[in-house]
């Protein structure tokens, strides 16, 4: 898959044939490029990042050269199915290279992305965490945790937020692919990604969501941002803290959710706890150590 030789062949920064791709009719064209990728860059241990951001910057381009939604989306799958054959042609697979990018250039490049592009890209994200060429908890650590941060610190991008919680809603939360136009669209997706995300409610990833729903509380607080999104940040949180794998991860680490809802900083004003974020503090805690399928009589958590 990539054979050691002396002197490995150098991807160029530009790869303009992904870009063509897009305005190719060929059914087979997705393959077919992501073979002639293979076969000339193949010894190289740096084609797979270099293919991924070439991607990006080609998907930011088809709101203006494609017309309509649904020519969009039928591109962003045309694209998902390129990078999933990458996948398949990279020895370790393409998780670790988008990983890299997201830490790397991912972090000055996707806050200034637009809601078409954003609408496009979580189609190709989607679509490779559905068939194995993602990791659920890379997407999560790589672009919904920090969109959160970032807004925790009061510097929201608003169509990035957005983008962050539904990616969040549909790898951790959905349970209906019916009547949908992005991935999962069946039952077998819907189980696809239900088997995969259980990797995010244990270690070592599990602390990492706990420590970033201080800043989803934040965000709800904070009045420079929609109502809509604010209610969306809400609703997101109430859901995934209720939600069984969440509530058995819980119970796991009582600790550490004592210790981050304590010490992070989101949950502080310059140094000390307004009385608005106290309150969404203790109602934050509630939402995770109470049941509240049970109604009016919650009770605590407690192990299933």
């Amino acid at each position: 898959m990539q054979p050691i030789v002396p002197c490995p062949d150098v991807v160029p920064d530009a790869l303009p044939e992904i870009l063509l791709l897009a305005g190719d009719p060929d059914e087979n064209a997705a393959s077919i490029l992501a073979n002639d990728l293979w076969l000339k860059y193949r010894t190289s241990h740096n084609w797979g990042l270099k293919v991924w951001d070439n991607t990006v910057a080609s998907l930011q381009q088809i709101p203006s050269i494609t017309e309509g939604r649904n020519a969009r989306l039928a591109c962003a799958l045309r694209y998902a199915t390129f990078l999933w054959k990458i996948d398949q042609n990279l020895p370790n697979g393409l998780d670790s290279d988008v990983l890299r990018w997201f830490h790397g250039a991912g972090n000055a490049e996707i806050p200034g992305l637009g809601a078409d592009t954003w609408e496009i890209l979580t189609a190709v994200l989607l679509y490779l965490a559905v068939n194995g060429g993602l990791k659920t908890i890379t997407i999560l650590e790589g672009l919904v945790y920090p969109a959160w941060h970032m807004g925790g610190r009061d510097n929201v991008v608003e169509p990035y937020l957005a983008a962050a919680n539904s990616l969040c809603l549909d790898l951790l939360l959905r349970e209906d692919g019916r009547d949908r136009v992005l991935p999962p669209t069946d039952f077998i997706e819907v189980q696809c990604l239900r088997t995969k995300r259980q990797d995010v409610f244990e270690e070592p990833h599990f602390p990492l969501l706990i420590a970033s729903l201080p800043a989803l509380i934040s965000l709800e607080n904070n009045t420079k941002i929609s109502e809509d999104l604010r209610r969306q940040c809400t609703n997101l949180r109430c859901r995934l803290c209720q939600d069984p794998g969440f509530r058995q991860g819980a119970y796991r680490k009582l600790d550490i959710i004592r210790d981050t809802f304590e010490n992070s900083p989101f949950l502080m004003d310059q140094g000390t706890y307004s009385e608005d974020l106290s309150k969404r503090e203790i109602a934050g805690l509630k939402v995770i150590l109470y049941d509240s399928n049970d109604g009016e009589h919650s009770r605590r958590l407690t192990p299933t």
